[in-house]
């Protein structure tokens, strides 16, 4: 018990601190076609089929966080192919943009307040 709450600490600790922060305001920012494509690219990397990848509610925002602090964030949901050739359903991908290019993030922050 000792160790696992050692480990969830530590797990905690290596967190972005904004990724806990509250958003105090957002709101929505243009992407570019280059930036969709690069989105899309990094997105489905690791596909079996990333040609066949449909994306849906792709967003990037601005947000303003509790702690004073601007990011910009991407966030959607993609659907892909299996090995069978049927659509797995779709799950939410995150990220953000930096120096203009996405950052997929494993571990992501929503884009908009709750």
């Amino acid at each position: 018990m000792r160790y696992a709450i050692i480990c969830v600490g530590l797990v905690l600790a290596g967190c972005n601190v904004s990724t806990f922060s509250k958003i105090e305001a957002s709101r929505p920012i243009p992407l570019t076609n280059t930036q969709m494509a690069q989105i899309k690219a990094t997105v489905t990397r690791d596909f079996f089929d990333p040609e066949s990848a449909q994306f849906r509610g792709v967003q990037a925002v601005e947000v303003s966080l509790a702690d004073g602090t601007q990011e910009r964030r991407v966030c959607g949901e993609v659907n892909g192919k299996n090995r069978m050739g049927g659509y797995v359903g779709y799950s939410m991908f995150g990220g953000s943009l930096e120096n203009g290019k996405f950052v997929k993030r494993d571990f992501f922050a929503p884009c908009r307040a709750w």
